[in-house]
């Protein structure tokens, strides 16, 4: 929804701070038009229990089936977008055959996409000999008790359950319940195993309290089993933090105000599955809280790689105003054996850049945990990161994309070509999973600046994402920033008037056609950062004064970046 202006202007108080540091004042003139933010974060839980296993403990008669109990979080539970149940597999747990197949069905009845999607699995194993496993995507029991299976899996056999999800390709995911040091087949104590890693996707790291019957989100879980993530990311493993409510009465949601956010841009089950299986979401003591973190461009869960050292951007988006106290990112070289350490911690500030320096053809994973003012944490999915070698020598001046009639039109621009030898074009409808659209040869040369220009022969439909992968003779390559066009006629863009600047008044306008956090960055000609600050833009066009008579004479950048980096813009002007 539109953001309210109070909550604007208490995001541009650390704007007017910085200036008024150097001198500098700005005036803000807006010219907005009633609109709607996009959101991509996603609030719910997929560990919990029905009446079909061991839950509904109090044996309420409202509650017996699964599809009550989906209905009660819909109507009951606040700030809840999608649940999961994952009842036990087993007698022991209370599973019967016939009804795991129920629960099946009332998932796919109650399901409802774009409003409220709904999933039914299960929680494989036993504790006491091996751990519990939710697994999400087949259809079919698992289990080990002679008549109470559809497909067979000896208990405490990891090995062949885990071996059998991942078979399952992108249809089906593991996820690991409150694990113990020893549990899932020796997992932590065992060298890495690249067949459960593409099953795993993540693990609880806050869970319960199993039994509560609060309803006032009051119960907050004591333990944590954040070291088993930390254990994991050291040994090799791509997994992400989820927060579990492992609820065995009937309060879905309401226990306490944890939730596992999952990042996608459809609120529908196979995009919150396909969320999963991409081990994109967090875990969060907050229930709305909406982090924003990148690696270069990428977003969590994402494995990477690119020929500059790593830029690690962080924003934090909360809607009741909550202070950040601190923001720390950690970094671990995957398979190392050596638990993750901070590299990095900024406080009292809800955002954060940092580019960390790194040897070429080096690896890393970077993930952060947030600590706002009234102790509630937040940990974000990694993303892992490698350093390429040196990136083909040229500069890129320019790179648009723009809605061109139906379809989307791309143009770009560079200087100094140098052996490179073409340009992929990409795309992608969620900026996490890019494509193949298209190949342009390079036409350039030292001295010279060569044009580029590619019409998206596909019907704009949906908002799209583009970038360049540009690749030299030696096969060497490095990304464009992304560029996002949308089907409305709005898009994002930057001017300056007039320029070169002189003494007189200098307006930059900011045209964007989504509320998102975005980030301003003003730099010399040699690199130096000038003025940097965060805001919210709005749908419309936002004016700023530039204090032109305050800067030296020279060149100037203005940057404008949003928090995942899909928008990574900037404009030259002179001060003459």
């Amino acid at each position: 929804m539109t953001r309210p202006k109070k909550k604007l202007t208490s995001l541009l108080t650390p704007f007017f701070s910085n200036i008024k540091e150097v001198g500098f004042s700005l005036l803000f003139l807006f010219i907005v038009s009633n609109g709607n933010a996009q959101s991509h974060f996603w609030f719910g839980n997929i560990h919990s229990h029905c009446e079909y296993s061991d839950g509904n403990m109090a044996n309420d008669p409202n509650y017996l089936t699964a599809k009550s109990c989906f209905e009660y979080v819909q109507t009951k539970a606040l700030n809840v977008n999608f649940w999961g149940i994952s009842d036990h597999n087993h007698s022991g747990g209370g599973m019967q055959r016939p009804d795991y197949h129920k629960g099946i069905a009332e998932a796919d009845s109650t399901n409802l996409d774009g409003i409220f999607p709904t999933m039914y699995g299960m929680e494989w194993g036993i504790i006491s000999t091996g751990g519990h496993v939710v697994i999400y995507g087949i259809d079919s029991l698992i289990g080990w008790e002679s008549g109470n299976y559809d497909i067979f899996n000896a208990q405490s056999d990891y090995n062949s359950l885990f071996n059998m999800v991942a078979a399952r390709g992108d249809s089906a995911f593991a996820y690991l319940a409150h694990m113990e040091s020893t549990d899932f087949g020796g997992i932590q104590n065992n060298p890495y195993n690249a067949l459960w890693d593409s099953a795993i996707v993540g693990l609880a790291i806050k869970s319960g309290p199993a039994f509560s019957t609060d309803t006032t989100y009051s119960d907050l879980p004591t333990s944590t089993h954040l070291s088993r993530y930390l254990d994991l990311l050291k040994i090799g493993y791509h997994v992400a933090p989820g927060f579990d409510h492992d609820n065995h009465n009937i309060n879905f949601g309401r226990s306490h105000t944890g939730r596992t956010v999952v990042i996608t841009d459809s609120l529908n089950r196979k995009s919150i599955m396909q969320a999963f299986r991409r081990s994109s979401f967090y875990a969060s003591d907050d229930w709305n809280a909406k982090i924003y973190f990148s690696v270069s461009g990428y977003g969590m869960g994402t494995s990477c790689s690119a020929n500059q050292d790593p830029q690690i951007r962080l924003v934090v988006d909360d809607p009741d105003n909550e202070n950040t106290d601190s923001i720390k990112i950690f970094y671990g070289v995957p398979g190392s054996g050596t638990r993750a350490t901070i590299l990095h911690l900024s406080t009292f500030a809800d955002s954060m850049s940092y580019t960390h320096i790194i040897p070429v053809a080096t690896t890393y994973y970077y993930f952060a945990e947030i600590t706002q003012a009234d102790g509630n944490k937040i940990w974000t999915a990694p993303v892992w990161f490698t350093r390429n070698a040196d990136a083909p020598t040229f500069e890129l001046i320019s790179f648009t994309a723009v809605k061109s009639g139906d379809h989307a039109l791309l143009n770009w621009s560079t200087l100094n070509e140098f052996n490179t030898d073409y340009f992929n074009i990409e795309k992608s409808t969620d900026a996490v999973v890019y494509n193949f659209a298209a190949t342009t040869n390079a036409t350039g040369s030292l001295g010279n600046t060569a044009l580029y220009s590619w019409l998206d022969p596909d019907i704009l439909d949906t908002s799209t994402y583009y970038r360049l992968t540009i690749f030299d003779n030696n096969g060497l390559s490095q990304l464009s920033p992304v560029r996002r066009v949308d089907p409305s006629e709005l898009t994002f863009n930057i001017n300056i008037y007039p320029n070169p600047a002189g003494n007189e008044n200098t307006w930059c306008s900011l045209s964007h056609n989504l509320v998102e956090p975005m980030r301003m960055e003003i730099f010399s000609a040699d690199g130096k950062l000038v003025l940097s600050s965060n805001f919210y833009s709005e749908i419309g066009t936002l004016y700023f004064n530039l204090p032109a008579e305050r800067l030296s004479r020279g060149l100037y950048t203005i940057r404008f970046s949003n928090s995942d980096y899909s928008i990574n813009d900037s404009k030259r002007f002179i001060r003459h």
